[in-house]
């Protein structure tokens, strides 16, 4: 298993997460300036809700593709996929069923309109079944074809959302909305038709058994995930405004930038450490975990430097209250990546009962920490409590994988030290290098060289 296929997989992946995921990230500077704060917070809002039910409905039942790789090795795929996708029917048709008879009564509950409520279900569970997909073929290495579906779905709906978006004059917010959330409920439903049509399986109950026993603990993990991601914008929204609602918003999805990434890097990296750990090649993940810290740590630094540059670039001065809050930013999702370190090592031991208790508490302290700052400091209040729970949510999957599964944990605790120690002092630098931007620009320039010196001199990204 060479470097060249990690990296060769690495890059794919970060393609396709840019292409998907990105999405919010490359139409910024157009919706900013055609959306208003609170219309950006509307849309942001429902996009909350979408994620939230997404959960509910998808009932976490690709968490268990990467083991069935493994444990089912040889059969056709398609077979466990079609199976274990009919689990998701029955939660999927009690949350639609809701959503018709009650569409009145929850529209007020969810601050949304209506006519929302049926299509935030439809769009929720149309947004599982392509990650059901992507999910599927990041497990099996065809990275190329996972970037090609993120590639054409963002496309498609990037044209017809400016386009729909640029024409209308009024409701832009609900025009915005309905040019995402069609394109996406109609790949959906052929990415459900795909998959059916070649595993013809219906319902097999040796592969159901399997995958919700390890799925259903992976739920209350994901709510516990979404807390961290959407009840900061929810208790923003009541606490405070939507204006201040779509400030957190943008300067959330700019520094997304950097969850995309090491995302793209954890898809691509998983299945080769996984298979490093089923050959006993101790050596080889020491080897290129180190890399990997050492790259992403410096992505997140040279990302600091710029992204003051990139924030004014890419919003309207009607935004510019949002970038002190940066370096929380970046410090919390960099938090949130060493924890995937423990917990990976939990996925391939099966512990997915382990992980939900990790991150369930860390999101009950998210929560308090919110109800306690969000009032005193608006959005930086909202960014303190989430970076104060990601720092706990490492802990505790620390301890977890060090004293609880303890089945040759590779990682010592002294590795992630120096990568933490260098993020926290450019975190401070920030705020001294603001005006500096030649400086800023030097550093970058620096960074980037010393990164492609790597690359060169490794033949590997990481």
């Amino acid at each position: 298993m060479s470097s060249k296929s990690i990296s060769k997989s690495v890059v794919w992946q970060l393609a396709g997460k840019l292409a998907l995921q990105g999405l919010a990230f490359f139409t910024a500077p157009v919706f900013t300036r055609l959306l208003t704060t609170a219309d950006y917070g509307y849309v942001s809002l429902y996009t909350s809700w979408c994620s939230i039910i997404s959960i509910f409905v998808a009932m976490e039942v690709a968490g268990s593709i990467g083991n069935a790789r493994i444990k089912y090795e040889g059969i056709n795929i398609y077979e466990y996929l079609s199976s274990i996708l009919t689990l998701t029917l029955i939660p999927f048709g009690v949350f639609l069923g809701i959503a018709l008879i009650f569409n009145s009564s929850l529209a007020p509950l969810l601050s949304l309109r209506r006519d929302l409520i049926v299509l935030v279900v439809l769009n929720a569970y149309a947004s599982f079944l392509i990650s059901f997909l992507i999910s599927k073929l990041d497990a099996y290495k065809q990275v190329e074809k996972s970037a090609l579906i993120s590639f054409f779905q963002s496309l498609i709906i990037i044209v017809i959302s400016i386009i729909f978006v640029v024409r209308s004059k009024d409701n832009r917010a609900f025009i915005k909305i309905y040019s995402q959330a069609l394109p996406t409920i109609l790949i959906g439903l052929s990415v459900f038709m795909i998959i059916y049509s070649k595993g013809r399986c219906f319902w097999k109950s040796e592969y159901n058994k399997f995958c919700i026993g390890l799925a259903l603990p992976l739920i209350g993990h994901s709510i516990a995930g979404l807390v961290f991601t959407q009840c900061d914008k929810l208790m923003l929204r009541r606490i405070q405004n939507e204006s201040e609602l779509g400030i957190y918003s943008i300067t959330y999805t700019l520094c997304n930038l950097l969850l995309i990434i090491y995302a793209a890097f954890n898809n691509a990296w998983v299945p080769f450490y996984y298979d490093f750990k089923r050959q006993g090649k101790t050596e080889e993940i020491l080897l290129h975990t180190k890399r990997y810290l050492k790259f992403f740590t410096l992505i997140c630094v040279g990302f600091l430097l710029l992204s003051i540059d990139v924030f004014k670039l890419l919003t309207p001065e009607t935004y510019w209250t949002g970038m002190n809050a940066i370096p929380l930013f970046v410090l919390s999702i960099y938090f949130n990546y060493l924890y995937l370190f423990p917990a990976n090592f939990e996925f391939y031991n099966c512990m997915t009962k382990l992980v939900p208790i990790g991150t369930i508490s860390s999101a009950i302290i998210n929560v308090i920490m919110n109800a306690l700052l969000i009032p005193r400091y608006s959005i930086y209040g909202a960014v303190a409590g989430s970076l104060i729970s990601h720092i706990v949510l490492f802990g505790i999957h620390e301890v977890f994988a060090k004293f609880v599964v303890k089945k040759n944990y590779e990682y010592r605790i002294k590795m992630f030290i120096p990568g933490t120690v260098v993020l926290i002092i450019f975190s401070v630098a920030f705020y001294f290098l603001k005006d500096l931007w030649i400086v800023r620009w030097l550093l970058v320039v620096c960074i980037a060289g010393y990164l492609i010196y790597g690359i060169i001199r490794n033949k590997s990204i990481f």
